[in-house]
């Protein structure tokens, strides 16, 4: 499977998790939501609607995603999908 098509399956994956509520949350990541002014459901929707989604160089097995949240601000998460979606960092 080329990166293109894992993007694809895991973009597809995070939306479906997002969708269904299946997120966990880092420390750091609650820290990082505090500090930019974004709630769970933001993020929620962010990965429930995101647009964008490559392989981060954050560390292995973690994709960035992007999408808009209740606002239409642009967020972007890195995050691991492990029978549901945990978010590791936002900006």
């Amino acid at each position: 499977m080329g990166n293109g098509t894992a993007a694809a399956q895991a973009l597809a994956d995070i939306r479906g998790y997002a969708s269904a509520n299946r997120i966990r949350f880092t420390k750091h990541a609650r820290k990082e939501m505090r500090e930019c002014g974004a709630e769970p459901e933001d993020v929620q929707h962010a990965l429930a609607n995101a647009t964008a989604c490559v392989l981060s160089t954050d560390g292995p097995g973690r994709w960035e995603t992007t999408g808009p949240d209740w606002n239409g601000k642009e967020l972007t998460c890195v995050v691991v999908i492990d029978d549901g979606v945990l978010v590791i960092t936002v900006w």
